[in-house]
């Protein structure tokens, strides 16, 4: 066989290892659309539970049909994996926009005005989704943990989408390859490995793969479960007028979206739409969790000892944030709100520690860092300090690296800057001295030190020349009225999933702009490598 044929058959084989594994993937996804249909019937919304049993059908049909045919393929290999999770994402985004483009067609405009609150005179945002892109980026949005949305009234779009909403970022925080891992296929070996490091994720929980997909998801399903207890409870204290039927829909949903840090909310203006500092002081909670590596709860579980959270750096350098980054950006927001100095120190702290930018920034920087997106306050009408402050301080690291955040991750930020300081001592020691690098309960000898802060400083780098070319991009099509810290601050929202705005993000955006933003939260959450081997291997055929 000459070596083109042989090429040709090789190729052959990967893609059909690749179809295999979405196919197996849309199944699960398929199959996941039933849960909001559940939901709609219960709220009696017809039309959405239809639009969901039309899109449930067709995807787990073509996933079915696409497993079947590639059913005796190959297990992947590392390559494989990440096109299987580049590919795979981005199918699975778009299976997922379906029952939004179905319900948006097939509503009748008498239900879809019964969707609309009591006096409102705004339209149901699922009209926004005949606009196939629009219901693609939504899908994108979700499945990220993002948090950027084309359903600028929430409520409008019933309560089957608003679940569905929730849903698509809890499942996609944890990983819906880790979830096919638990559940669906069970490989073996370096291919098992291989797909459950596509998804960025590198620690082991169990001996087996297999073994760890499903530890993550217990631990996962146990603490969204708690978070939802607690709102609920926390919610039932506080607004006890505000209706049991609607506390509980709120909590799990909340839950969902806050423990994935993916920031969604059941609730127009997001968390500000309470109305109450009490409830966003409720919610702050809700962020954290998501932001602590599943690692370090099952660390808690299996030893039994809550130290294991003290332990951890990057669970200590993200409180040390939250201190530093709600100071800092209350500062900024005071000249914005107009806190006016007194002349007595004691006296301004006071009054700023009370002001409404205290309020801003304490829920402001913590939703940012932790990359959740819930929003409580009008980014876009901020001082270009506050925006930047924002942007440097908390969105471009995110959190734990093996949580839901997205971003740089605290893990990568704290090797460089380690590695930095190693650096630096070792011009001062004499040349038989010992130079390791200790990072955490880790001790790395030189070479091994030496890789893991390449491999972080590589990723920052590229991270960060994505986001300045999605600047430049942003900027040619950016209406006049919009500010370069405007800018600035979406792509960085979307690069990193986090899903705050500061206006320019909606229905009425450029389409260029929709696109990059699209292509920003897809390679943000898969950690921009896999998206690059598959353009790779699409430019090597």
């Amino acid at each position: 066989m000459s070596k083109s044929s042989s090429g040709r058959l090789g190729a052959v084989t990967a893609s059909k290892t690749v179809v295999r594994d979405i196919g197996a993937l849309q199944v699960l996804i398929g199959g996941l659309m039933l849960v909001p249909l559940l939901v709609s019937l219960l709220y009696q919304e017809w039309f959405s539970a239809l639009s969901f049993l039309i899109a449930a059908g067709i995807t787990a049909l073509a996933g079915g049909t696409a497993y079947k045919l590639c059913g005796d393929a190959p297990e992947p290999k590392r390559h494989h994996a990440m096109i299987v999770a580049a590919l795979g994402w981005f199918v699975t985004a778009a299976f997922g926009a379906a029952p939004f483009i179905i319900a948006a067609y097939i509503t009748p405009p008498a239900v879809l005005e019964s969707f609309v609150p009591a006096g409102a005179s705004y339209q149901s945002s699922l009209l926004y989704f005949q606009n196939p892109l629009h219901a693609f980026f939504e899908s994108m949005s979700g499945y990220t943990t993002t948090g950027l949305t084309m359903s600028i009234r929430e409520p409008s779009v019933g309560h089957g989408f608003l679940w569905y909403r929730s849903q698509m970022q809890w499942v996609g925080g944890a990983g819906m390859i880790v979830l096919s891992l638990a559940i669906l296929r069970q490989p073996h070996g370096t291919a098992g490995i291989s797909l459950y490091q596509s998804e960025a994720r590198s620690e082991k929980l169990r001996p087996s793969i297999v073994g760890t997909a499903r530890a993550i998801w217990k631990i996962y399903v146990g603490v969204t479960a708690l978070v939802a207890v607690y709102l609920a409870a926390a919610t039932f204290l506080v607004q006890p007028n505000y209706g049991i039927e609607q506390t509980i829909f709120d909590a799990i949903n909340h839950a969902m979206t806050g423990q994935s840090t993916g920031g969604f909310s059941t609730l127009d203006d997001s968390i500000a739409g309470y109305g109450s500092y009490v409830m966003e002081l409720v919610h702050i909670p809700a962020m954290i969790t998501g932001a602590i590596s599943i690692p370090v709860y099952y660390g808690v579980l299996s030893e039994r000892d809550l130290r294991e959270f003290t332990q951890d750096p990057q669970v200590r350098v993200l409180f040390g944030m939250f201190v530093v980054g709600v100071v800092g950006l209350t500062a900024f927001l005071a000249r914005w709100v107009g806190v006016p100095y007194t002349g007595d120190p004691i006296g301004y702290v006071g009054q700023v520690a009370t002001s409404q930018a205290f309020r801003d920034g304490l829920f402001q920087f913590i939703s940012a860092q932790t990359t959740t997106g819930w929003q409580t306050s009008a980014i876009g009408d901020w001082n270009d300090g506050a925006v930047m402050f924002i942007v440097l301080g908390a969105m471009l690291l995110g959190g734990s690296a093996g949580a839901t955040v997205g971003g740089i991750k605290i893990l990568r930020g704290y090797i460089i800057g380690r590695g930095i300081g190693w650096e630096v001592s070792r011009v001062f020691l004499p040349g038989h001295a010992v130079d390791d690098l200790r990072i955490g309960q880790r001790t790395f000898k030189t070479d091994e030190a030496n890789d893991e802060i390449r491999a972080a400083a590589t990723f920052a780098f590229t991270y960060l020349i994505l986001l300045g070319i999605s600047l430049f991009v942003l900027l040619a099509v950016l209406p006049s009225e919009f500010t370069l810290a405007d800018a600035i601050f979406e792509v960085a929202t979307a690069q990193g999933t986090v899903g705050l705005s500061a206006g320019i993000t909606g229905p009425a955006m450029p389409v260029i702009a929709e696109v990059l933003f699209i292509f920003q939260m897809w390679m943000g959450r898969l950690e921009i490598i896999p998206v690059l081997v598959l353009i790779n291997s699409i430019l090597r055929r």
